[in-house]
């Protein structure tokens, strides 16, 4: 493995812990809160984390498999991504249990649901990225 890809798939393990975080601190929320409501938020935000961690762990599984995940994963606009995401979704979960404390409900909830719109964007766009490493490996070599 080269240096530039071990670094890749330790940052790739680095927000996968991240990620581990952010769903532990939202099942804090669910297991904390009296509020039915923000029980179903924080639960929805759960799944959605969830999601999310799969598909890391089935990029990673993927690069440990084949060569062609290489090729996705090391390009710069994928290694910039996962940095954005990195910050931000670290960000957005804790300033989501600020505010669960801090605002009425209805105002949390409309902050739930720009937080699991982030989340799913971080699944579909790591679900794209599967599918291109699965579509490139399974592409046939040319003869030589």
């Amino acid at each position: 493995m080269s240096h530039a890809s071990e670094k890749y798939m330790h940052e790739l393990r680095e927000f996968e812990a991240q990620v581990r975080i952010a769903k532990r601190e939202l099942k804090e929320i669910y297991y904390t809160s009296r509020d039915e409501n923000t029980k179903s938020d924080a639960k929805e935000l759960v799944a959605s984390t969830i999601i999310v961690q799969k598909s890391i762990e089935r990029i990673i599984q993927l690069r440990r498999k084949t060569g062609a995940a290489k090729i996705v994963l090391t390009d710069r606009k994928a290694r910039m991504t996962l940095r954005k995401w990195s910050s931000g979704l670290t960000k957005r979960v804790k300033d989501f249990k600020k505010k669960k404390s801090k605002v009425r409900q209805e105002h949390l909830t409309r902050y739930q649901e720009v937080l699991l719109k982030y989340i799913q964007l971080i699944a579909n766009e790591l679900n794209d990225w599967i599918i291109d490493i699965e579509t490139i490996a399974d592409i046939p070599k040319p003869p030589k």
